[in-house]
């Protein structure tokens, strides 16, 4: 090989490692240090234990009749998103029409 060959091919491997240096972000600025925020006191309502979320008992009730009421909860869910997979499995098999 000759030496301009060597040379031209060296220049393109430093272009390429600049580029990669350049896209993967390790020359832009360093990210700003976050200053802390003075700590402002609020109060906010105790929830009480019979506080549902998504149709699920109390996080600390481990009762069996809680765990029945969580089962049921998920029963109702995982029924709602078959019929959301029906749905969206007949609605791929639909053929276009030509007009």
């Amino acid at each position: 090989m000759s030496t301009a060959i060597k040379w031209i091919i060296g220049l393109i491997v430093l272009a390429a490692l600049a580029w990669l240096v350049w896209y993967s972000g390790l020359l832009s600025a360093p990210a700003p240090v976050a200053q802390r925020a003075a700590l402002v006191a609020t109060t906010t309502p105790q929830q009480s234990a019979a506080t549902t979320t998504n149709g699920m008992s109390a996080p600390a009730d481990t009762s069996s009749a809680a765990l029945n009421q969580d089962a049921a909860a998920i029963d109702a869910q995982v029924q709602g998103l078959q019929i959301d997979t029906t749905s969206v499995d007949a609605s791929l098999s639909d053929k276009s029409i030509t007009q």
